[in-house]
């Protein structure tokens, strides 16, 4: 299959995406393709971090009982995701107000209203994607009913301000701020669907790679067991950093650590063994254990 940068797990392999975003919440198991990692997740494939048990595509929960200003479902506030699977709080506001409330603060260099800004329009980056199949037509009027909601909620939002989005991302990131970092990664260079063998040479897809990585390292020094889990997978598969089968084994033995889930020497060997010498095996997992002791003390 042709190696490709996929954002929107829906337009693709939305069950496999699913399985593998939940998976790499839950410290699952090491076995998904580059492409699959780096899916950005649909609405619809809430992480676990912020998942409810809502069935709506669009995470609204229940039918609406109001679609303008503030949605109230059962007397309740309905949770709204973005294009990262949070919940965005809009505080009763419609996305172009809410931008409008943070925007100025954003440009001032406010790395909270940069990210708030970021989350407001990554929720309207998802509207204009083609839709997927659906196991019955009831599930497609419901997604499409849920599907207009938000293009109201998002009405005065430009594809300007969707695309711009991502400096304010980038802004976040690099001032440390851990779910931007993530969701830097998450985006891509060009917050689209890239191959990234073929733009391999494009300036903005290597300054990209470089920072996100650089990003990623800086999310699991703080403990983000997702970071270590993108980490384990980016130097397994080798298209955002050089293949390196020994520092893929360490990330991977340092997420299950700050999981304290347990992971078999039986099964990391038939998973990395192959690859590596026995002593550079032992040398991966001391490395491992020693990433999470040093991030987890801080």
């Amino acid at each position: 299959m042709k190696s490709s940068f996929r954002y929107v797990a829906v337009l693709i392999t939305t069950g496999l995406c699913l399985c593998l975003f939940v998976w790499l919440r839950n410290a699952g198991e090491f076995s998904a393709t580059s492409s699959e990692v780096h899916s950005q997740t649909d609405p619809r494939l809430r992480s676990s971090r912020d998942r409810n048990d809502s069935n709506s595509p669009f995470g609204f929960g229940s039918a609406l009982i109001t679609t303008g200003e503030g949605a109230i479902a059962d007397g309740n506030p309905i949770p709204i995701y973005g294009r990262n699977g949070r919940s965005v709080d809009f505080g009763g506001l419609p996305v172009a107000a809410y931008i409008s409330k943070w925007v100025g603060l954003a440009r001032a260099g406010n790395i909270d209203a940069a990210y708030n800004v970021y989350q407001a329009e990554s929720v309207c980056a998802n509207i204009t994607e083609p839709l997927t199949e659906f196991n019955s037509e009831a599930d497609r009027e419901q997604f499409v009913a849920e599907h207009q909601r938000l293009v109201t909620l998002c009405a005065g939002v430009t594809p300007a301000q969707i695309q711009e989005r991502l400096s304010f991302l980038s802004l976040a990131a690099r001032a440390g701020k851990v779910d931007a970092q993530l969701d830097y990664f998450m985006e891509g260079p060009y917050g689209r669907p890239i191959d990234l063998k073929e733009s391999r040479d494009d300036l903005l897809v290597q300054t990209w790679k470089s920072e996100a990585v650089i990003g990623l390292k800086a999310a699991a020094s703080t403990g983000e067991p997702f970071a270590f889990a993108l980490l384990s997978q980016s130097y397994d598969v080798g298209e955002i950093v050089p293949r390196d089968a020994k520092l893929s084994l360490a990330y991977k033995v340092a997420e299950a650590e700050v999981r304290s889930t347990a992971l078999s020497e039986p099964q990391l060997r038939r998973k990395f063994g192959s690859q590596m010498s026995g002593d550079d095996f032992d040398s991966a997992l001391q490395m491992g254990k020693k990433l999470a002791q040093e991030c987890c003390r801080k």
